[in-house]
């Protein structure tokens, strides 16, 4: 399932994600940032920031992970917090 959209992201959210991986490239960090935060285009936030798609594509897949297992976890606090 896709937990991470275009543009959807707050930059709270974005930056937690965030340091839930060992993602350390600026160019990377910036593209990531700019297609989940901003809205801007996979291939034009790859091209901004000099970073291949593959390796956008790569970083995305990692906070997508991560959005998972969040999501999950949230999955199984819900019915605790309805008794």
């Amino acid at each position: 399932m896709k937990y991470l959209f275009k543009g959807m992201q707050s930059q709270e959210r974005f930056e937690l994600l965030l340091s839930l991986t060992r993602i350390q490239s600026e160019s990377v960090i910036n593209a990531l940032s700019d297609y989940l935060v901003r809205g801007i285009d996979k291939k034009a936030s790859a091209a901004i920031n000099s970073v291949e798609v593959s390796n956008l594509s790569a970083a995305i897949s990692k906070l997508e992970e991560k959005a998972a297992v969040i999501e999950r976890i949230k999955e199984l606090d819900l019915p605790s917090q309805l008794d």
